[in-house]
């Protein structure tokens, strides 16, 4: 593995000395001249084996004329005259093309004058064969042969001559070829390779982050260039990188803000979404509010109105900075102000309208639960008074128109006075029983948000207090129940259990709870003796008290009964929403 230079920011790669001009250029002049010297080298080459095709025929055939002049010379001296077949093969010899291709260009001056002379003298001395001077031929044969051999050795000095020129022209061409290329392998280990091996351990660098790493770009060819671009690369990389890096911490900065501001949205929302609101709610939010980036302090103004206000606050307040506002309102109405002073990096504007959505709402269910607990208070008490004076107040009346009697009668015949004291003594135990029936209507209770548990609780008390049994069959569902729809139901049920256990002497008493559609219906039914509901007296405070919870609910309570048929008490109502129930 190569060593890595230092990554230091003012790190520079070795300087190459390259060759000034293009190394491309150079790189293909090398590999033209080694192109051209093999084209020239194999040209020469397939030349001088093109000029050499017939030296060996030349060889062999100027060995046949010498054979053949001997034989023409012995058929001389056997018998007198040569052969003519003979002769014409002889001439046939002299002129085949590989002979007179001894005329070319390439064929030496001498080789061709003694090729001519051979000619010449056969030209002389042929026609003595068939003439009258058969001598001649015999005679003139030595030098004509002479001159043959002479011209063998010329054709085999000249076809040595050839192949030595081929030769060393071919070893001139292998030679310059070996140079070219060891030329080129040189420069491309001093100049081409030296700098492309900068480049490489460069780009490990910038592989490694390191994008102030630099190379020499002082040579004027294409590594040069090369070595500009990536310089001007890696400082874009750099660049490209470190605001990358920075959008990253920006994003990854506001990612953990939108977190923060999330997780502070949901506290919040989870504060103010408790079934009472409170004043310390609204400061749990504030603190909550003021660990976020950019708020330095906050205020909460509630406005009740004629001037009333309630301020809560969070964080040390800058004298010298000025307040930012947010106005908070519900349903149109102006329930108060978000006041807060920031620092940099400003609170998000949609975070500040979240949380006024937020406080706007619980000031305003704040009010609304305000309202709702005074309503229940003030109709609870009303029920009180209507009980007391249903009750207690008639009682004691009652009893006071009595005394009054007592003290007349005590005046006038004394003797007399007794039935008058029975009934004061009846009245104020009557009075007693009425008081201890509204106590324990008074104390009744609702477990939360479980009305079959309320009612099985309530029933079970009434047991104790007669033989009768009774029997409940509930299936509503408590959440489809209004707080106030549960109180109303229980002590209807309550009052009509009670009017079954003191009058109708019943053996069974059957409470019923159903569900119809988007209706409530309950059902109090006992086997007992039964009334005439048009013969009851129209003022007894128990079905009076019981009419009136009936028209709280918004429904209509029926009573059906006859004398000895027992009686059946039905409630129907309509399931309403939390804000058409708030008695």
């Amino acid at each position: 593995m190569p060593k890595r230079p230092d990554s230091s920011p003012s790190n520079t790669l070795p300087r190459s000395s390259l060759l000034a001009g293009s190394v491309t250029g150079t790189v293909a002049s090398v590999m033209l001249a080694i192109v051209l010297l093999s084209l020239l080298t194999t040209g020469a080459t397939m030349f001088a084996v093109n000029a050499s095709r017939y030296d060996a025929e030349v060889v062999n055939l100027a060995g046949s004329l010498r054979m053949q002049s001997y034989r023409l010379a012995f058929q001389l001296a056997e018998k007198g005259k040569a052969d003519a077949q003979d002769i014409a093969h002889f001439s046939q010899t002299l002129a085949t093309p590989a002979m007179t291709s001894l005329f070319g260009l390439t064929t030496p001056e001498d080789l061709t004058r003694s090729y001519q002379a051979i000619l010449d003298d056969w030209q002389r001395i042929s026609p003595e064969l068939t003439g009258q001077h058969p001598d001649f031929f015999i005679h003139q044969v030595p030098e004509f042969v002479d001159r043959i051999d002479h011209f063998v050795y010329e054709l085999q000095a000249f076809s040595k001559q050839k192949l030595q020129i081929m030769a060393i022209i071919a070893g001139l061409g292998l030679g310059l070829i070996l140079l070219l290329a060891l030329f080129a392998i040189q420069y491309s280990r001093r100049f081409i390779v030296p700098p492309l091996y900068n480049l490489l351990i460069a780009s490990q660098q910038v592989q490694s982050r390191n994008f102030a790493v630099r190379v020499q770009e002082d040579c004027q060819n294409e590594l040069g260039t090369l070595a500009k671009a990536f310089n001007q690369m890696a400082e874009e990389l750099g660049q490209s990188y470190q605001a990358l890096e920075r959008t990253v911490e920006e994003k990854t900065h506001r990612l953990q803000e939108a977190n923060n501001a999330l997780k502070t949205l949901y506290d919040c929302a989870q504060l103010l979404s408790m079934n009472r609101i409170q004043a310390k709610h609204f400061s749990q939010v504030l603190d909550r509010l003021i660990q976020l980036e950019g708020f330095a302090a906050i205020r909460l103004v509630a406005e009740e109105g004629q001037g009333i206000r309630t301020e809560f606050q969070a964080g040390e307040p800058a004298e010298n900075q000025s307040w930012h506002h947010h106005a908070l309102k519900q349903e149109n109405q102006h329930l108060g102000t978000l006041w807060w002073q920031h620092t940099l990096p400003c609170p998000d504007p949609a975070l500040i309208i979240s949380v006024g959505h937020l406080l706007s709402r619980a000031l305003y269910a704040h009010q609304i639960q305000v309202q709702n607990e005074q309503l229940l208070l003030m109709e609870e008490r009303a029920t009180i008074a209507r009980e007391l004076h249903d009750s207690l107040a008639q009682a004691l009346s009652y009893l006071k128109i009595q005394l009054t009697l007592l003290k007349r009668q005590l005046a006038t015949s004394p003797a007399t006075a007794n039935g008058v004291i029975n009934d004061i003594d009846n009245g104020l135990s009557q009075a007693y029983r009425q008081l201890r029936e509204l106590l324990n209507t008074f104390r009744l209770s609702v477990k939360p948000g479980k009305l079959g548990d309320a009612l099985n609780d309530m029933l079970s008390v009434l047991r104790n207090q007669t033989n009768a049994s009774i029997l409940l069959h509930n299936q509503l569902p408590s959440i489809q129940l209004t707080a106030a729809q549960h109180i109303h139901l229980l002590h209807l049920t309550r009052e009509a259990v009670i009017n079954a256990i003191k009058h109708a002497g019943a053996n069974t008493i059957t409470v019923d709870c159903l569900q119809q559609g988007n209706h409530v219906l309950v059902e109090i039914a006992d086997d007992g003796q039964g009334f005439n509901p048009d013969h009851s007296k129209a003022a007894h405070y128990g079905l009076s008290i019981m009419n009136e919870r009936a028209e709280s609910l918004g429904g209509q309570l029926t009573i059906t009964s006859a004398p000895g048929k027992g009686c059946l008490v039905q409630l129907k109502f309509a399931l309403q929403t939390q804000d058409n129930n708030h008695e």
